[in-house]
């Protein structure tokens, strides 16, 4: 098994550490799956009491130099799991520095598989100080091949609308409050660019409406191979909802809802076309 990565870019490299961080919050361990055109970061579905999340980094898009041998030519791909904070920490080094690129690749050590990170710094302009590089070395488990049935992902993601969202401060804060009203959230989204977020108690409805939010590019395509609804909703788990937007912190990302009617709401982060942050929450009963 091969695996070698580079990413030349410092928002992509800053991207990558907020992707780690940002699913760090979620479970202390990470699935590493590297494919032959894009490497997937996701979170064990049991960890998330059934939830998908994941981030696809894409050969040319996110990664300028990207190669892999997998287990076979059958089965070419690599399952890794490492601990979470320790990924964090290997890509730490971008938190505070312009970062030239990131090197990474699968090594063995004496002790254990590794994925090896190299960063090398910027010129400072001010101090005409080149910065020296940064190498860490990540632990990881090599899962077999009997074992990659649990990580397995969904292979397409249907949906009936999918709409750009408000911005993360104010859905935090609004999901804040509406998560102690009542234990389910429902979300309408139509095809004029309206959304609405709705909780109904036996004594109150409270809903906050937002009004010409773009479309996301796809919604027309998926359209044209769905049921061509003009308004979609689905009923989530209020915190759980609330906890996701608590844990978000990236910047710069295209935010979408993707509503499959009265089935399940995903959520999608897009950094810079270059890398993509999936949540899938299943739906709760919808009376």
């Amino acid at each position: 098994m091969k695996f070698r990565a580079v990413v030349s870019e410092d928002a992509l490299v800053k991207g990558f550490l907020q992707v780690v961080s940002t699913l760090s919050k979620a479970d202390k361990q990470l699935i590493i799956n590297v494919q032959p055109t894009k490497m997937i970061l996701q979170i064990e579905p049991a960890a998330c009491e059934g939830q998908y999340v994941w981030c696809e980094m894409v050969q040319g898009r996110f990664f300028s130099e990207f190669a892999m041998d997998g287990i076979d030519a059958t089965h070419n791909q690599i399952y890794m799991v490492a601990q979470a904070s320790s990924f964090v920490r290997a890509l730490s080094f971008a938190r505070h520095s312009t970062v030239r690129y990131l090197k990474v690749k699968l090594i063995k050590t004496a002790a254990t598989p590794c994925l090896s990170f190299e960063m090398a710094g910027d010129i400072d302009s001010n101090q005409d100080v080149i910065y020296p590089k940064v190498e860490h070395s990540l632990p990881v488990t090599i899962m077999p091949r009997s074992e990659w049935q649990q990580f397995q992902l969904p292979h397409t993601l249907k949906y009936d609308i999918s709409i750009e969202l408000p911005t993360i401060k104010s859905l935090r804060a609004l999901l804040e409050k509406k998560k102690n009203l009542a234990p389910t959230i429902a979300l309408y989204a139509t095809m004029n660019g309206e959304l609405s977020l709705v909780v109904e108690t036996d004594v109150v409805t409270v809903a906050s409406h937002y009004r010409d939010l773009e479309l996301s590019p796809r919604c027309a395509r998926v359209r044209q191979e769905s049921t061509k609804m003009s308004e979609a909703n689905c009923r989530v788990d209020s915190r759980k909802l609330a906890a996701l937007f608590e844990t978000i912190y990236i910047s710069g990302a295209v935010m979408t809802a993707s509503i499959r009617h009265e089935q399940a709401l995903i959520i999608s982060f897009d950094m810079m076309q270059a890398c993509v942050l999936n949540f899938i929450l299943p739906a709760m009963n919808f009376d």
